[in-house]
């Protein structure tokens, strides 16, 4: 059965509902109640006219956390690698220039010489100079393929990176979601007992004024003291959440600490959400998961550098030649006289390598086929977390309409104890018991409204796609997936 979530009133509304209630602990309370009310839902509004969205969040970790910033820098690195190896197709030429100074005696060591020596016993080998200056130039003519594979390979790391690259992507959004999430909870929760407190403060007043004039029991004046203090604790545990959920969304999206942070808040589902069935979420999953083509393009990285290693075992034919001069006296090494130039076309093939070809094919089939696993094992764990997510989004739908008709009833209960005690038929405690249970319920509301989106962005980030403030798995594009990594 289809989950459903249904509009809700919204946030501001019901505090100053509450407000309204608190107030009825004496008619003279209402106006500054009121006033108090107004003016805490105008800061509001005033903060949320330039507010930041969740997308807007999400764009900006993109261009701004540093985490992913390095691990973007990684492809630069592997699109330098294709361009190292793609230069061993070209060729390869380089000027190359040496002097030397030398004495060679070899004539002197040499016995086919030792007789004519004789006939000049003066004879000593003197020094001399050589300059050389010369173009070089390589080229491979056949290397069996590898060149061309190893090209390939290099193209395929490059795809390779960019799909970790999405994947890290896929997860710096689900983490800048569920913070910003857990930040909107916190802020909303601190609201609402601001709101109460303020209300209970401005109750005390009264009852104080009234114990003053002897019309309030000192019970009364007690009662509405405590109050304020129930609210104490709450406050300041919802304040340091705000604190720790801000300063992390901060670090996340690079947001500048003297600068402050507005978002807008969540928007709230108005119809019914029909989801699909898993097995069309894992459909989607297949097309969508970085992860999947991470070990695809990994295999075929492997048929690459199986051709590469087969090509090591067939004829390699390289060329190779130089152009230059060689002259004893550098004025000579313009002269065409000393021209020196070779070209040679060198032939390689391995005979026999002791099993060393043999053994690297071995490690890449098994490489191979653990990567078949893998993805057999992914596949059944993407199916797993689509199932848990499902299952769980569904659950925390349910929970958040229950909660919903529960926090009405409170509501309206301690409505219904505010106008009895007004009109002396009911007790301080029953009415302050009814406004305890209506803010608890509230914030019960609250709390799984947020973990429902919580619960949908983790089941997006299941098949693949960014979290999105569209609750619905229509329509879907790259963009949705988070391949557009544009800052």
């Amino acid at each position: 059965m289809s989950p459903r979530l249904f509009r809700m009133e919204s946030r501001p509304t019901r505090r100053a509902a509450a407000v309204l209630c608190l107030s009825l602990l004496v008619p003279l309370a209402t106006p500054a109640v009121g006033r108090a009310a107004d003016d805490h839902l105008n800061d509001l509004n005033s903060t949320e006219s330039a507010a930041l969205d969740l997308e807007q969040l999400i764009d900006r970790a993109m261009g701004f956390n540093a985490g992913f910033q390095a691990e973007r820098a990684r492809r630069a690195e592997v699109e330098g690698g294709v361009t190292e190896i793609g230069a061993d197709a070209w060729p390869q030429v380089e000027l190359v220039g040496s002097w030397n100074r030398s004495r060679n005696p070899s004539l002197l060591n040499s016995p086919d010489f030792e007789d004519i020596l004789e006939m000049f016993p003066d004879f000593e080998p003197g020094e001399q100079e050589l300059w050389t200056l010369a173009v070089e130039l390589e080229q491979p003519i056949y290397s069996g393929g590898k060149v061309r594979a190893a090209i390939d390979l290099a193209e395929l790391a490059v795809n390779i990176t960019e799909a970790q690259i999405h994947t890290a992507r896929l997860d710096l959004a689900l983490e800048v979601a569920e913070t910003y999430l857990t930040l909107m909870h916190a802020r909303t929760a601190r609201e609402s007992l601001e709101t109460q407190r303020i209300a209970r403060e401005e109750a005390l007043k009264v009852v104080q004024d009234r114990f003053d004039l002897g019309e309030a029991t000192e019970l009364e004046r007690l009662r509405a003291t405590a109050a304020i203090a129930q609210v104490g604790p709450d406050l300041a545990q919802a304040e340091g959440d705000v604190k720790a959920a801000e300063s992390r969304l901060r670090a996340l999206i690079g947001w500048p600490v003297e600068q402050s942070l507005r978002l807008a808040s969540p928007q709230r589902p108005e119809s019914r959400i029909t989801l699909p069935s898993s097995d069309h979420l894992l459909g989607l999953a297949e097309r969508f998961r970085p992860e999947l083509r991470d070990l695809d393009l990994q295999t075929d990285a492997l048929e690459r550098q199986r051709v590469v290693t087969r090509a090591e075992g067939k004829p390699q034919v390289d060329l190779s030649g130089a152009y230059g001069r060689q002259t004893r006296l550098l004025e000579d090494v313009g002269d065409a006289l000393f021209d020196d130039w070779r070209v040679t076309v060198g032939f390689s093939l391995k005979l026999f390598d002791g099993g060393r070809r043999k053994g690297q094919l071995a490690q890449l089939e098994s490489r191979k086929d653990q990567l078949k696993w893998q993805r057999i094992d992914l596949l059944r764990t993407i199916r797993y977390q689509i199932e848990r997510s499902l299952a769980d989004y569904t659950t925390a739908v349910e929970r958040l309409q229950a909660a919903r008709i529960a926090s009405q009833a409170a509501a309206e209960a301690s409505r219904v104890a505010a106008e009895s005690y007004r009109l002396g038929v009911a007790l301080q405690a029953d009415l302050l018991d009814a406004q305890d249970r209506a803010i608890r319920q509230e914030l019960e509301e609250e709390a799984a409204f947020f973990d429902s989106l919580s619960r949908f962005a983790r089941l997006r980030r299941a098949i693949g796609l960014a979290p999105s403030s569209d609750l619905s798995f229509s329509n879907l594009s790259p963009a949705d997936a988070g391949e557009d990594d544009t800052p």
